[in-house]
């Protein structure tokens, strides 16, 4: 008797088929492709050395590491609390701006900030720090360390320019403290009395915008007037004198009393105008 053809069918294929686990085992069977691997996290490249520090050693007496920077154009940055780190009458914190501490035992920390650069330099030194200028005694003060690192990024975006016409801008500027800060540049060249025998010979400093308290104009009620260290504003007007030097820079002047006075120097920057120096001393 015949079976019927369409039952022995498919009893052939069920027969003949594979599970799974058949395939996995086929070595004939394409293999499974594995997740590509994550390519390797990219190692941040070291930053670049100031060249400056080639010439740097260890036991290097202090005055000659001093002049190397200041003839490249590194300048003290001042640290608006050395006097009260140091104690005393902190006289180095004048004779050397770059102090921002020194300890009994003969330890001194200073800093150094080019603006061309970007940088900041920290030195320890060891030793009398009122001999470093002495001749014949310089090499009693030492460097012991030193240390390069980038400037800090600024705290917060600055807002939009107030002006490019530099007569609105001044104004603006000496109207709102928040506009002030945003439009010091990130270091301010200033001069100042501290050396030479009797402390009268001008020195050059930076002091970081976040730390210059130099600019003591304020534009009130249509005209500019002095601002004391207290906060005080005076009711009489101050004239300013501005002096275009070419067509990227200012220098605002005035005169106060008998012989004190002050000026600053503004800068074209990224568009707007910049306060980057405080480039005369006040009066001895």
């Amino acid at each position: 008797m015949r079976q019927p053809l369409l039952p022995l069918m498919i009893a052939a294929l069920l027969a003949t088929a594979c599970s799974p686990q058949d395939l996995a085992a086929d070595p004939q069977a394409p293999a499974a492709q594995a997740p590509a691997a994550a390519p390797p996290a990219a190692t941040p490249a070291p930053e670049a050395r100031p060249a400056i520090e080639a010439a740097f050693r260890e036991g290097m007496p202090f005055a000659e590491l001093r002049k190397q920077l200041l003839a490249a154009g590194w300048l003290p940055l001042r640290d608006p609390m050395c006097r009260e780190n140091v104690g005393g009458t902190a006289e180095v914190c004048f004779a050397l701006p770059e102090v921002e501490s020194c300890s009994g035992d003969g330890y001194c920390n200073m800093h150094y900030a080019s603006a061309a650069e970007n940088r900041r330099i920290s030195v320890t030194t060891y030793g009398p720090y009122d001999k470093w200028d002495v001749p014949g005694q310089e090499s009693a003060l030492a460097v012991r360390s030193w240390k390069a690192a980038a400037l800090p990024a600024p705290e917060a975006a600055a807002p939009a320019c107030p002006s490019t016409d530099f007569d609105a801008f001044l104004k603006a500027f000496a109207s709102d403290e928040k506009i002030e800060r945003a439009f010091t540049a990130p270091l301010v060249k200033v001069a100042d009395l501290g050396a030479g025998i009797d402390g009268t010979d001008s020195i050059l400093r930076y002091d970081a915008a976040r730390d210059y308290a130099g600019f003591n104009v304020v534009w009130r009620d249509g005209a500019y007037h002095f601002a004391g260290l207290d906060g005080s504003v005076e009711k009489a007007p101050q004239e300013l004198q501005v002096e275009p030097q070419g067509d990227a820079a200012r220098i605002v002047r005035y005169g106060y009393g008998m012989s004190e006075g002050n000026s600053y120097r503004f800068e074209q920057r990224n568009g707007c105008w910049a306060l980057t120096e405080d480039p005369e001393p006040p009066s001895p």
